[in-house]
């Protein structure tokens, strides 16, 4: 099978222009910033993330067959295009209304660009390089979350909030320009290919509903009204949607892709994430009203974990090219269950180092995990579907995302409000070092459970693979031929 001698300057172009997608991570840091300026209430500023979040999920599936049927070039191209308005568009968004219509704008180019960079590099890689590729890639993009919260503090601290987006100006539109050229071009549409719009459609509402119903659920509670009729809502666009795909000849989705196989490792890929995000939710204030680290300090306790997903990225795609995808998912895991379990142990007095050990463990399993998931992922279905199978895989991760979200808050919500009022019973200790205790007793529960859930993602990787044979990818001997 012939090598496309042009690979590498594929895999740099595909990397780079996943960077003004992860980098978002910079924009947290700005939240104090961006409500000031704007005079917003607090609780406003979660819908930066909602309507980024929403938009970007709900579409990733429907882009990845747009990148099947029109190429993946020309949605790559598209979503860098698209990216550098949006982003020019958020920086000088003269109102908080108008930011929220603008991180709309950047959240459909964030999943164009996300069915498309993982596909492009796909095709261009024969399977004996693919895991090594993909591992550059993902370190790439691991690197940008652990370096944006940095970069976003310093441009807030030395400019203003809006420069968070403003400096990932420069990054799309330089990908993009260099991407036209450089990229092969994509191929002809081809005739007999369709795209299921009712189908993209009612799989974007059904996935919009879910996320909706958990972010609210969290908020409000789950068995309000208005949370149980957005349910039934999601529920019933998702039936039209099996109902549309079971009845046309080219779906969004082929459900025959689903094999059991597929599904486990997609739903270990789920799990696994979900378990991880408690360390984003609970772990800052942790540090700051726990350990009483001061912020910048304390900062630096929160890189461990994009760090070793970066560190463990590159690693793990070239070994599962020499030993196989399955091989590394179940160990990958095991290390995370094990950085959860010790973040489950941390106390009052737990030194820096233990916390650093704790989260690196739990950063070099995931990344471990993640590039080999991919791998077996993308590898699995046909060259003809690899903006899907890039969908399917940043889909998987995002929903594992918001419902860890929602799992690690409601879990914590709940045990600390009991373990505040037993040890209230005793009369014994003050009201300072009952919130103390309650506070990592809650922690600790709501480590445990996710400790739990990984073990579960462990044990779904774990089921023997049926016998079946993996495609082979021809390799293109353009630069990209999609």
């Amino acid at each position: 099978m012939q090598k496309n001698p042009y690979r590498w300057i594929v895999l740099i172009i595909a990397s780079a222009g996943t960077l003004p997608v992860l980098l978002d991570s910079s924009l947290n840091i700005a939240f104090p910033a961006i409500t000031t300026s704007f005079h917003v209430e607090v609780a406003l500023i979660q819908w930066i993330v909602i309507t980024y979040v929403l938009t970007t999920a709900s579409l990733l599936l429907g882009c990845g067959r747009l990148a099947d049927v029109f190429g993946h070039k020309t949605i790559f191209v598209a979503g860098l295009a698209s990216s550098f308005i949006a982003l020019a568009l958020c920086g000088l968004a003269p109102s908080y209304n108008s930011l929220l219509c603008f991180r709309v704008l950047q959240g459909v180019s964030a999943a164009f660009i996300s069915a498309s960079a993982p596909a492009i590099v796909t095709v261009a890689f024969t399977s004996d390089e693919l895991g090594r590729a993909l591992g550059v890639m993902n370190m790439t993009g691991f690197f940008g979350q652990t370096g944006g919260p940095v970069i976003g503090g310093y441009l807030v601290d030395r400019f203003s909030w809006r420069a968070v987006f403003l400096f990932r100006v420069p990054i799309a539109l330089a990908t993009c320009l260099a991407a036209i050229p450089l990229l092969g071009k994509s191929a002809a549409r081809n005739r007999d290919q369709h795209f299921d719009a009712a189908g993209s459609a009612t799989l974007a509402l059904s996935v919009a509903g879910l996320l909706l119903v958990l972010n609210r659920g969290r908020a409000a509670g789950f068995f309000l009204p208005g949370t149980m009729l957005m349910a039934a809502g999601s529920v019933l666009a998702f039936g039209a949607f099996v109902f549309t795909e079971s009845r046309v000849k080219q779906p969004v989705v082929d459900l025959s892709l689903f094999t059991a196989d597929l599904t486990l490792a997609n739903l270990a890929n789920l799990c696994a994430n979900l378990a991880m995000f408690a360390i984003w939710l609970l772990v800052p204030y942790y540090i700051v009203d726990v350990l009483h680290y001061p912020a910048t300090s304390g900062g630096t306790l929160l890189a461990p974990c994009p760090l070793g997903m970066a560190l463990a990225a590159p690693l793990s795609g070239l070994l599962s090219d020499r030993f196989g995808t399955r091989r590394l998912q179940a160990p990958g895991l095991a290390v995370e269950a094990l950085g959860l379990f010790m973040v489950s142990r941390l106390g009052a007095n737990s030194p820096y180092a233990a916390v650093f050990l704790a989260l690196i463990l739990v950063g070099l399993g995931l990344g471990t995990f993640s590039v080999a998931n991919m791998n077996y992922v993308m590898g699995t279905i046909s060259r003809e579907r690899q903006g899907v199978a890039a969908g399917i895989v940043a889909m998987m991760r995002t929903l594992g995302v918001v419902a860890g979200v929602s799992t690690a808050s409601a879990i914590f919500s709940v045990r600390r409000a009991a373990h505040i009022a037993i040890l209230s019973q005793s009369h014994v200790m003050s009201g300072p070092a009952i919130a103390l205790a309650g506070f990592i007793a809650a922690f600790r529960d709501a480590f445990t459970v996710s400790t739990a859930v990984c073990l579960v993602a462990l044990a779904l990787s774990m089921i023997p693979a049926r016998a079946s044979s993996r495609p082979v990818r021809a390799a293109s001997t353009d630069i990209e031929a999609s």
